[in-house]
């Protein structure tokens, strides 16, 4: 079956049309712009004869988007926490999109593994999920895009390089003030990682593959020797995965 899934996060909303596991086409909207989203997913719902999935972290947009379709006439699944039947374990205010991506790095690369999952996006986080399915924790801490931000709107010197992100590509020490903030700050994320790695390795019982995915994912994987797949679109393909899931057991014919 092709579906729409539409992954609605803090700072964009990315949508793909997904057929049999795999992506056909994939784009991206700005979060505070739901309309214009909704739009594209109603074009091309209609374009395949697809079903919508939607997994949001922002329920304002998602409650915007899902009003939208269904003044279209199209009634889209809504994937959340508590109505997801893969992943047991979790807690109320864990991230679905989180969830998703569990979800795909275990059914995709897992190869009878559980998996651990880190999300460079917004904020950066790591989701770790045994072979059961069974959640195991993770952590969170700010991205890498909102760090340089908060460097520049709490420091009274320090510029705002939130635009020159995606240019930094070395670990070396800076020489300029840009370069030491730039270079610093990817340093910074690489090094968090790289400990939480370490450390749920240490804690946490059974084998994980580890799959690196969101906005920021192919600028920090080349510094990470323990990322075993960079999967960009993983949350968009969970969200498909749980949808039929749920379909599944809604629509057991």
């Amino acid at each position: 079956m092709t579906r729409i899934a539409v992954d609605i996060g803090n700072s964009r909303i990315s949508t793909a049309v997904v057929d049999s596991g795999k992506i056909l086409d994939i784009w991206h909207y700005d979060t505070l712009k739901p309309r214009e989203a909704a739009d594209a997913i109603l074009t091309g719902a209609r374009a395949h004869k697809a079903q919508v999935a939607i997994a949001s972290v922002v329920p304002e947009a998602a409650e915007a988007i899902v009003r939208l379709l269904k003044d279209a006439g199209e009634t889209p699944v809504v994937v959340t926490t508590a109505s997801q039947p893969l992943i047991t374990g979790t807690y109320k205010t864990l991230g679905v999109d989180r969830i998703a991506s569990i979800v795909a790095a275990t059914r995709i690369f897992g190869k009878g593994k559980g998996a651990f999952v880190i999300d460079c996006g917004t904020a950066t986080t790591f989701t770790a999920v045994s072979k059961n399915d069974e959640f195991q924790g993770g952590w969170i801490t700010l991205g890498l895009g909102r760090t340089l931000r908060a460097l520049n709107e709490h420091t009274d010197q320090l510029p705002d390089l939130t635009s020159k992100v995606k240019s930094v590509n070395q670990l070396i020490p800076g020489m300029r003030t840009e370069d030491a903030i730039l270079s610093g700050t990817l340093l910074g994320h690489v090094g968090i990682i790289k400990q939480w790695l370490a450390t749920a390795n240490a804690v946490l019982a059974g084998e994980h593959t580890t799959v690196i995915t969101g906005g920021y994912a192919s600028q920090i994987a080349p510094y990470l020797s323990e990322v075993e797949h960079l999967a960009p679109t993983l949350t968009l393909l969970g969200i498909d995965l749980i949808a039929q899931a749920e379909v599944a057991l809604t629509d057991p014919s």
